[in-house]
């Protein structure tokens, strides 16, 4: 399953954007909250890790 963002958590800081290994499309800012293109999404998890309001999740 790609990364889920928790809106209600997201801070719109681009720290998920920076440390993507997909650039340029799996995760990108819309507005101030973060988006997941779920086609682009690899599962590796630096997202997860690197959210400082622990607002991205991977399920499984």
């Amino acid at each position: 399953m790609p990364a889920v963002i928790d809106g209600s958590k997201c801070t719109g800081c681009g720290t998920c954007v920076d440390v993507c290994s997909q650039k340029g499309g799996a995760i990108y800012l819309n507005g101030n909250v973060a988006q997941v293109n779920e086609d682009m999404c690899m599962e590796c998890g630096a997202c997860v890790r690197a959210c400082p309001s622990n607002a991205i999740a991977l399920e499984w």
